[in-house]
């Protein structure tokens, strides 16, 4: 969700609705400002409205590559190629990043207010720690992804596996 506070355009990164005890319920809200960057927190009273930013469809792109601190994207439609910055995604994220992914990208007055990435990646299971190394009070042991990303898995996991993993925080979802 956008903003539009003042003639600025913010992107909602978190919100809480809270109703205290005493007094009238509100929503604490937490906001990047698109064009700096700057984090602001807000509180909204429960009475107060607020204007959301005008949006448009979300655009499609496909990740092409790393260059720098850039991505570079192709647009599914136009095949009009942009860069973008890196910082519109987690470092975590940035490690399931895959060459031809489909990344869904809402594109305000030129400027990029977010960027999605699919939420689970397929990926195959290059190698695995020995069974007398993992963790079986956890039932968890490490495993190496094709990408070399490093991620917990269950016990059962063998290399050659093809498994499921959640592109957010780098979480096992399951074996295919």
């Amino acid at each position: 969700m956008a903003l539009d506070i003042d003639g600025k355009i913010y992107r909602v990164t978190k919100h809480q609705h809270v109703k205290p005890g005493k007094g009238g319920a509100y929503t604490q809200v937490e906001m990047k400002e698109i064009k700096t960057g700057n984090k602001i927190n807000r509180r909204f009273r429960a009475a107060e409205s607020v204007q959301k930013a005008p949006l448009g469809p979300d655009q499609f792109f496909q990740f092409l590559y790393h260059e720098g601190n850039k991505l570079v994207l192709m647009h599914n439609s136009t095949f009009e190629q942009m860069e973008v910055p890196r910082d519109l995604f987690s470092e975590r994220q940035l490690d399931f990043l895959l060459e031809g992914m489909t990344l869904t990208l809402q594109i305000v007055e030129g400027d990029v207010l977010w960027a999605n990435m699919p939420e689970n990646v397929t990926l195959a299971v290059t190698k695995t720690t020995a069974k007398g190394v993992a963790d079986t009070a956890l039932s968890v042991k490490d495993a190496t992804l094709e990408n070399g990303a490093v991620v917990k898995v269950p016990l059962f996991i063998e290399v050659g596996n093809q498994v499921r993993i959640a592109t957010e925080d780098g979480s096992y979802v399951d074996k295919l």
